[in-house]
């Protein structure tokens, strides 16, 4: 029997834009295809589900033209982990879908999806083709206690911080909103061909 929804003032979303870029060569939050910032395309995707939406983010002046509150890392220079621990640290919801910043073929119907899968789970993250998905995934509020362990106990690997949750990876691949370039992220400026 489906669960019923969960509402949207009780959700709030995370977008992850701390990554370090190096294989850019610039910004790749701020970077444009197709008349929008690849940030933007995060922002759409996760915008119908979540109340609020935080960015992780310690370089906050960059961001301002987005509107978004921005969270600077409890634990600088950690990684992904160390971003969701903020958000989830300021964060007053008890739901939260996370998003990386270079996944502009990310939509809607994958985090309603995960939503919906997100039940007595702390973590849920889509599974496809035996990949588990880090960057689009959803974190109960309860996580932050775990993660931050993990990050004194420098394990800042997504999957050694979340060995202690109860975590679900749903398979995906025969979802009708599946396709094989919605997890498709930008390293390089060649990746934007992709359309």
């Amino acid at each position: 029997m489906p669960h019923p929804p969960i509402p949207k003032s009780l959700v709030t979303g995370i977008i992850l834009a701390g990554g370090k870029s190096r294989r850019f060569g610039s910004d790749k939050a701020l970077f444009e295809h197709q008349g929008k910032k690849l940030i933007e395309y995060s922002i759409a995707a996760l915008e119908p589900l979540c109340g609020q939406i935080l960015l992780s983010t310690n370089e906050p002046e960059k961001y301002t033209f987005t509107g978004l509150p921005t969270v600077a890392d409890l634990f600088p220079g950690c990684g992904p982990v160390a971003g969701i621990h903020a958000c989830l640290e300021q964060s007053l919801s008890e739901h939260h879908l996370v998003i990386g910043c270079d996944l502009p073929w990310l939509n809607t119907r994958l985090f309603d999806f995960i939503l919906q899968n997100s039940h007595n789970f702390q973590v849920v993250m889509p599974r496809h083709k035996g990949f588990k998905e880090t960057m689009a995934s959803y974190y109960h509020k309860s996580c932050s206690a775990a993660l931050e362990k993990a990050l004194l106990e420098k394990r800042y690997r997504i999957f050694d911080a979340i060995l202690s949750l109860k975590t679900f990876y749903p398979e995906i691949d025969n979802e009708n909103f599946y396709t094989e370039k919605l997890f498709s992220n930008i390293n390089y400026r060649k990746d934007l061909d992709r359309d």
